[in-house]
């Protein structure tokens, strides 16, 4: 908890930085006006899973003392950083997204690429919002056997340690589900709850663990 309320913390500070740059938001190109940025804290592999019927096939026979899933990866947080462009005019209006989603505990690290659809209520002050996008990682598709034969015991033991902290997510290619639900507190300024999702549905390989990461963002609109 107090890893994400330093996570917090620190994304806010990194947000009013970057929007400092920019104060007089009439300036700001055509092209840009009403795209948003935002940063987040996420909570790395929580406990909610609303995809695992859909996106998640069973996992391959397990060794003894081997660990599957994506739990090895949790207790950590992340900070993650949105561009979202204008709504394009086409098919529900989407939003084309860029995302880097960093890992403060020196977990996997993603970055997607996607279009986001929202709805808005309350002539726009509550809104929500879901979105698809291509996603890869630096983590590992497949983490190293530590059961594999003619290893030496140094060597055991690094497999091990990896294995123990990260998570085979079986490719290096992944799909970006994504929901939140936002409250704009001004013209410019909102927060949003989030949800996350990484897997592959298991189309590149039997080893599909998937991830959910859950978190608030703040976001700056720009251009008003």
């Amino acid at each position: 908890m107090n890893r994400l309320k330093k996570g917090a913390l620190g994304a806010a500070m990194a947000l009013a930085s970057t929007s400092a740059t920019a104060q007089d938001y009439s300036d700001v190109p055509a092209f840009l006006a009403g795209s948003e940025i935002a940063v987040g804290v996420l909570e790395h592999a929580a406990n909610f899973h609303p995809l695992s019927g859909r996106m998640t096939l069973d996992m391959p026979t397990r060794r003894i003392g081997r660990i599957y899933g994506a739990k090895k990866e949790n207790c950590t947080a992340d900070v993650q950083f949105t561009y979202r462009s204008p709504p394009l005019h086409f098919f529900l209006k989407p939003r084309l997204t860029a995302k880097i989603q960093v890992s403060t505990g020196g977990r996997t690290n993603f970055a997607s690429f996607g279009q986001e659809w929202r709805q808005d209520t309350l002539h726009g002050w509550l809104y929500g919002q879901a979105g698809i996008g291509i996603a890869v990682h630096d983590g590992y598709s497949f983490t190293p056997d530590p059961y594999a034969n003619d290893l030496t015991a140094s060597e055991v033991h690094r497999r091990r340690q990896i294995s123990s902290r990260r998570t085979s997510f079986g490719s290096p290619v992944l799909f970006n589900p994504n929901a939140s639900i936002g409250v704009r507190v001004s013209e410019r300024w909102a927060v949003e709850a989030s949800w996350e999702h990484f897997s592959h549905a298991g189309l590149f390989s039997k080893r599909n663990p998937g991830i959910d990461n859950i978190g608030l963002r703040l976001v700056r609109t720009l251009g008003r």
